[in-house]
């Protein structure tokens, strides 16, 4: 007992050493540092509108800003600010703005007046000129030493931030008004006045062959002979053809043709046809005509003489 309680007090005490790591446990996911990449917002924008489901829509913008913002310049985060609304829609939710909040904090962490103005803007009032509060804020936001004044832009009730204030913008012009107001979709074209009954007067007349004479009515227009255009290009398939055409050369082609003038009534014995429910409720603005098709042709004939009075030609094609 003695020799044996000697023994032990006799051994070295095992050396210090550094506490080894906790293994991980078998199936542990280890979650991987999202490699920083490039800052495209064509890239962000198509993701935003191609994503139909809203959560997915939100983890993946989450994600990508994630990825990304490091490479972001100051302009291009102040363009994804003032346009997350428009872009995600439901999906713009308070965990992707808390994400932007952290993103710009850590942007601005060393310039406390600018986290101070982009959490806490200075709101115009309503009886404030425009030009007064733009002067006075230029003039109270200058911090000491000379450094750029801080400028925040309201967008739908978000304060989003304009490059000036954020740290290492320099050499970035600020915009010229505080409001960002990004369109990312471009402006639409005017729409065609669909409602009105008869063509303009200064819509030229169609021309026509001069086998068939003029027209004595601008009846149907430039948008009615695109409304019949377009009617037989949705609806007409390789291999089917309206009535009293066949399919040949790729085309609908009329079986016999039968030849036809303005002023005139319809050549006795010459077989026409019905137009198409859809079409004619399109076509007919005027009680005063009635239609047919006539092989590849649609007529307007005037009800009280049965005259031509205007044509579409071979099924409204530009050719």
């Amino acid at each position: 007992m003695c020799s044996f309680g000697l023994a032990q007090a006799q051994a070295p005490a095992p050396a210090q050493t550094t506490a080894a790591p906790k293994p991980k446990r078998p199936g542990q996911a280890v979650a991987p540092e999202a490699a920083s990449g490039p800052c495209v917002i064509a890239e962000f924008r198509l993701m935003a509108l191609t994503t139909h489901d809203p959560q997915e829509r939100q983890n993946k913008s989450i994600e990508w800003l994630q990825k990304n913002h490091a490479n972001c310049s100051p302009m291009q985060l102040a363009i994804l600010h003032s346009s997350k609304a428009s872009l995600l829609g439901t999906a713009d939710s308070m965990a992707l703005s808390a994400v932007f909040d952290t993103i710009m904090e850590k942007r601005m962490g060393n310039n406390p007046e600018a986290l101070s103005r982009y959490y806490r803007p200075e709101v115009q009032g309503p009886g404030r000129p425009r030009t007064e509060s733009t002067t006075a804020g230029a003039d109270t936001a200058k911090p000491a030493g000379g450094a750029p004044p801080v400028a925040v832009a309201a967008v739908g009730g978000v304060i989003a931030p304009t490059p000036a204030s954020i740290p290492g913008a320099a050499g970035v012009a600020a915009p010229s008004s505080q409001n960002i107001n990004i369109n990312m979709g471009g402006a639409k074209p005017p729409e065609e006045d669909m409602s009105r009954k008869m063509p303009l007067p200064t819509e030229p007349l169609f021309a026509f062959p001069q086998e068939l004479g003029t027209p004595l009515l601008n009846y149907f227009g430039k948008i009615r002979r695109q409304f019949a255009r377009s009617f037989f290009m949705e609806t007409l398939t390789p291999g089917k053809c309206p009535e009293g055409m066949s399919w040949r050369s790729d085309q609908c082609e009329v079986n016999i043709k039968v030849a036809w003038r303005f002023g005139e009534k319809v050549p006795q014995g010459a077989k026409t046809y019905p137009v198409e429910p859809k079409l004619l409720e399109k076509l007919n603005f005027d009680a005063g005509y009635t239609f047919v098709r006539l092989g590849s042709d649609i007529l307007a004939l005037e009800k009280d003489t049965g005259k031509i009075a205007d044509a579409i030609l071979n099924l409204g094609k530009a050719t």
